[in-house]
């Protein structure tokens, strides 16, 4: 993976102010950040198919928002076997510290947390690749139903770790960055969080080329319109 790339190609675009400006103000917004996901998957799906110039415009916007809206339904399927046990744990720690007089009650949640906090820890990696693995499928084959394949999506994470815990990394680290915005004074942050977002679709763009096999199904014609033409 070219991380330089992934986190210069935005300052290539020569229309990347209003693009970051325009995607900063909307991952504000409840609901409406639906379409900064959809964008950050639309970098993916050009990096893939070789665009030049990954970042798509603004124009979309409706075809954006829907895409975001079918990301975020598959990430939240894929992250219902944490919510399950933090709502178990927290019924459990709820039981124990109601129906309990005694003093040892106390140890008990400890311990119970103690055993619980690494699965989830470890729990939330593992999907965390897998959600990955499901928006590549979804990135290529425009199809929600592929990203809910599982043996499939299971399959591709497990023949090919090394590069998803990669993409993972990469991910982690653009957060990091955006999360610099925070430290100057609160600014900052309206930019370099819709960074992360960017720099995360085109290492995700980058593995999906990579690989050429998260799918059976052949990539069909951009749904985002043609990359700009820039003289």
């Amino acid at each position: 993976m070219d991380l330089g790339k992934a986190f210069s190609f935005v300052f290539e675009d020569e229309k990347w102010i209003s693009k970051v400006l325009i995607g900063g103000l909307l991952i504000w917004i409840p609901i409406v950040n639906f379409a900064v996901l959809g964008y950050m998957l639309a970098v993916a799906r050009n990096v893939a198919q070789g665009n030049s110039r990954p970042l798509p415009e603004w124009g979309e916007f409706g075809t954006l928002f829907g895409r975001g809206f079918y990301g975020f339904v598959i990430a939240f399927v894929y992250l219902l076997p944490v919510f399950i046990l933090e709502g178990l744990f927290f019924c459990l720690t709820g039981g124990l510290a109601a129906g309990s007089r005694r003093g040892d009650s106390g140890a008990a949640i400890g311990l119970l947390g103690l055993c619980l906090v690494p699965l989830l820890i470890i729990l939330a990696l593992v999907l965390s690749l897998l959600i990955y693995a499901a928006l590549a499928r979804f990135v290529v084959t425009d199809n929600m139903s592929e990203a809910f394949k599982f043996s499939d999506v299971i399959a591709s994470v497990r023949t090919n770790i090394s590069t998803w815990l990669i993409l993972w990394l990469v991910a982690i680290l653009a957060n990091f960055v955006g999360g610099l915005g925070v430290i100057a004074c609160g600014v900052g942050v309206l930019f370099t969080a819709f960074y992360a977002y960017c720099v995360t679709g085109h290492a995700l763009g980058q593995t999906i080329k990579q690989l050429g096999n998260v799918t059976d199904s052949p990539m069909p014609p951009p749904a985002y319109g043609p990359p700009p033409t820039y003289q």
